[in-house]
């Protein structure tokens, strides 16, 4: 142990820690500076750039000791003058704040699976006049954040601006299903817009028993709702609520024609923008809790293969190690990841490794062989004729691989138990989902079980699953700490679920000027996901 002095972000700083410990985690551990992010571990996808006396440097790979007496800038660091100017020129200014935790009541939402059709379940106006909007849809770059918000001011007429978002939370935001398949606005974006148009209905006949008017005389703006012949003789939504749950429901309330559309469809800066570019931004391998440990767990080297002896001593005799083995799970814990790290490189593992029947090369010979028989999923016209009037005959196999999605973010969790309850921050796309995996595997209820998503750092439907989650929660419980699980890039590469390898074979007759005139499809992925293009005139689709 040694002490290091340098400056930070224009600050003088003193840290006293081994001195070949890495920079970036010295930076989001011991100095609590987490918008410095790990992302490969390897200095090649830049997650963890900081500026070391001018100079770009992957702080991954850099030692602190190689800081020493140096200038350190990371992104909480940048000239907060210059910053604001540049955002605010371009549009990107965005504050918010929201306290959801008083915003929300848990006990109002339903227990069932499904979209509640009680609008209080998604929405909630403030005494201050804001509103909070609550959805189990997650944040992971694709704006969900924003758009949501968007089709709340339009439905509620309130202004944009004054919308916070509370997403992912299990105990505050309705069941959701996950956020994947596009299925945001195409398929909860009409709840929604239904929840806010009900409520928007409800405060505007409160409001004419209020002032007294027939419904038709009166006009929601921006939050209050006014005389339409005397703009003086006005209330507020917060003045009709009183911050109280709206008791009052409708039926069959229409939503807005796209005609009379003003918020939706313009350009609006992202709720996210800010914290984002600013580093302050939290994802779940960024929540620190007082006293947690990280774990880094023993893994096989290849799927399948069965633990059959593990020796730890080496490991135990790291200053600060814990060693816990629970079943299938053997793990090293230790108050810093990097420690942790070099604790792990000292288990000897053996395990029982099975055969590989196929390999990235047979994969496609072994589909065509173990696939069932072919599933007709659409049909329509005459293949025979088709084939009978081409000109040309267009018969190819199209070969599909497996691919990782590959996130920037990898697979990260924390998981906290306090009286007999389960909360865990996790990155995924299905955070009720993990909530019942958690739930499972701890023996808890599912009301003891609470699952947050912070920002989600990209998932392409690859997050939808989170082991980490269950892990994190699992060595929780055993040692009595919160306890972070952050995989590293192998890790993350070696359980991604893939986008599964396929044998596509297409048969199409090309009519003159190379038109299909008919089409044959088979597929043969490793599970039956897939999509297919728009059809010609006559078509046969299958997979198997």
């Amino acid at each position: 142990m040694r002490a290091v002095s340098f400056r930070l972000n224009g600050e003088p700083v003193r840290v006293t820690v081994d001195d070949e410990r890495i920079l970036l985690w010295v930076l989001r551990y011991d100095l609590g500076l987490t918008g410095t992010k790990f992302g490969c571990g390897a200095s090649l996808c830049g997650a963890c750039t900081v500026i070391v006396n001018n100079e770009a440097v992957r702080s991954c790979s850099t030692r602190i000791k190689d800081v020493a007496r140096k200038r350190v800038l990371t992104i909480e660091g940048l000239s907060r003058r210059d910053f604001l100017v540049s955002v605010a020129g371009s549009g990107l200014l965005v504050l918010f704040r929201l306290d959801p935790l008083l915003a929300q009541e848990p006990a109002h939402l339903p227990t069932r699976q499904g979209y509640p059709t009680d609008f209080n379940a998604y929405l909630r106006i403030g005494q201050d006049g804001r509103t909070t909007c609550f959805a189990g849809k997650v944040e992971l770059g694709q704006g969900a954040m924003t758009s949501l918000a968007q089709l709340v001011a339009e439905e509620l007429d309130v202004s944009f601006d004054s919308i916070d978002m509370v997403l992912g939370d299990t105990d505050l935001c309705p069941w959701d299903m996950g956020t994947f398949g596009s299925l945001t606005i195409r398929q909860f974006g009409p709840v929604l817009r239904g929840a806010a148009a009900e409520a928007r209905a409800v405060l505007l006949q409160l409001a004419a028993e209020r002032l007294q008017l027939p419904l038709e005389q009166l006009a929601a703006k921006a939050g209050a709702i006014s005389d339409a012949r005397d703009r003086g003789r006005r209330v507020t939504y917060a003045q009709l609520v009183q911050g109280k749950r709206l008791k009052r429901h409708l039926e069959k309330v229409p939503v807005k024609p796209v005609s009379a559309f003003v918020v939706v469809g313009k350009p609006a800066a992202r709720k996210d923008a800010l914290t984002k570019v600013t580093g302050k931004a939290k994802y779940a391998g960024d929540i620190g809790l007082p006293g947690t440990l990280h774990g880094r767990i023993v893994r096989p080297p290849a799927h399948e293969a069965t633990l059959k002896d593990v020796d730890t001593s080496a490991a135990e005799k790291i200053t600060g190690a814990s060693i816990v083995r629970d079943g299938d799970l053997v793990a090293v814990l230790h108050k810093h990841p990097d420690v942790a790290e070099q604790a792990l490189a000292l288990v000897k593992a053996e395990f029982d490794r099975p055969v590989p029947t196929v390999d990235e090369k047979t994969i496609f010979d072994h589909l065509l062989k173990a696939a069932p028989q072919g599933q007709v999923v659409g049909e329509s016209g005459s293949l025979e004729e088709g084939e009978r009037l081409a000109a040309t005959l267009f018969d190819l196999t199209y070969l599909n691989g497996y691919v990782s999605h590959a996130t920037m973010e990898t697979h990260s969790a924390v998981a906290k138990i306090e009286n007999g309850k389960a909360t865990v921050w996790v990155s995924t796309q299905a955070p009720f989902m993990v909530k019942t995996q958690v739930a499972q595997a701890l023996g808890f209820t599912l009301q003891n079980v609470r699952i947050v998503t912070p920002y989600v750092g990209g998932g392409f439907g690859g997050k939808t699953l989170a082991r980490q989650a269950v892990e994190a929660a699992r060595l929780a419980k055993i040692v009595g700490k919160p306890v972070q699980v952050v995989w590293d890039r192998t890790e993350e590469f070696f359980y991604d679920t893939f986008r599964p390898a396929a044998v596509v074979k297409i048969r199409s007759p090309l009519g003159r000027g190379a038109r299909p005139r008919s089409t044959r499809t088979h597929s043969r992925p490793n599970r039956t996901s897939t999509s297919w293009p728009r059809r010609p005139a006559s078509t046969h689709w299958s997979f198997a």
